[in-house]
C-alpha cells in the first residue's frame, strides 16, 4: 500500500513515529531482542532523532509490539529512513516474526501526516529479500578496496576480490552454506578460505566498518543482524565478533 501524502510540517515541527507489529504467538522476546541490539541502537544514532521508546504490552495483548520514536522534523526522519520514510525499515529475520506491521506519523498537534501505512508479513518478507539481495555498488567497492591487504608473491593469478567478497556477502546475508555459493561468485572454497584469512588478521573488520560507513543508516540498520547471527560463520571467536559488530552499528 502506498502511503499519500497530506500537508508536511514546515520548520522544525517534532514528527511522532509509531510503529506497530502483530507478531506471532510467543515471539514476543525474540522481536524484543532484535529491537534493542539492533534497531534501536541504530535509531538512537541519527541526528535529528530525540527519544525512542518500546511500548509496554497491554493486558491480554502480548502479541502487539509498539515503538514510538521523536524527531526534530521531516527532514531528519527522511535522512534516516529514506524517500519511504512512511513504510517500515526492513530488518533481516523481521518477517518470520511478525504477521502485519503498520507505521503511522503525527506532527507535535497529534495531526497525522500521511495515511496509515500497513503490511502483511508476506510483503515484509519480500521487500527483506530485496533489501538483502543487491551486490556491492560501485561506491561500495572503491571504499572497500582501499583497506584490502596489497597481493603478494607470484604463481597463480588471484581470484577476483571484489568477486569473492560478494561471494562472503552472499552466504552472510541469505545464512546460506559455502557450497551453495552460486558459480557467479567463483569457487567457494576460495570466498571460504579469503573470510578466514581476513577474519584472522583483521581485514574483516575494516572491511565491515568501511561498508558501513558508505551505508546510509536504513542499510546499516538492515545489515547489522544478518552478520551479527551468521552463525555459518567459520570462526571461533564468534560471539566476539558480534560484539564487536553490535558495536560498529552506530554512524
Amino acid at each position: 500500500m502506498k502511503a499519500a501524502r497530506r500537508s508536511i510540517p514546515e520548520g522544525n515541527a517534532m514528527i511522532i513515529r509509531i510503529f506497530r507489529a502483530r507478531l506471532k504467538a510467543g515471539m514476543r522476546s525474540a522481536y524484543e531482542r532484535l529491537c534493542c541490539e539492533v534497531s534501536l541502537p541504530t535509531i538512537r544514532a541519527q541526528s535529528g532523532c530525540l527519544a525512542t521508546q518500546i511500548g509496554t504490552p497491554r493486558a491480554g495483548q502480548p502479541e502487539d509490539f509498539v515503538v514510538v520514536s521523536l524527531w526534530s522534523d521531516v527532514e531528519s526522519l527522511r535522512a534516516f529512513a529514506g524517500e519511504q520514510w512512511q513504510q517500515a525499515i526492513i530488518v533481516p529475520g523481521e518477517a518470520d516474526l511478525l504477521e502485519q506491521v503498520r507505521v503511522e506519523h503525527y506532527d507535535e498537534t497529534y495531526r497525522s501526516l500521511v495515511h496509515l501505512w500497513r503490511a502483511q508479513a508476506g510483503v515484509v518478507k519480500r521487500r527483506e529479500v530485496t533489501a538483502m539481495a543487491a551486490p556491492l555498488t560501485d561506491a561500495q567497492w572503491q571504499a572497500i578496496r582501499r583497506v584490502l591487504p596489497a597481493q603478494q608473491g607470484r604463481g597463480r593469478p588471484r581470484a577476483d576480490d571484489r568477486r569473492t567478497l560478494d561471494g562472503i556477502l552472499y552466504v552472510l546475508r541469505n545464512g546460506c552454506r559455502w557450497q551453495d555459493i552460486p558459480p557467479a561468485y567463483g569457487d567457494p572454497v576460495t570466498c571460504w578460505r579469503r573470510f578466514v584469512r581476513w577474519e584472522s588478521d583483521g581485514t574483516w573488520e575494516h572491511i565491515w566498518r568501511t561498508l558501513l560507513a558508505v551505508m546510509d543508516p536504513a542499510a546499516r540498520l538492515a545489515w547489522a543482524l544478518a552478520f551479527m547471527d551468521s552463525k555459518h560463520v567459520p570462526t571461533k571467536q564468534r560471539r566476539t565478533l558480534g560484539k564487536r559488530l553490535s558495536a560498529a552499528v552506530a554512524p
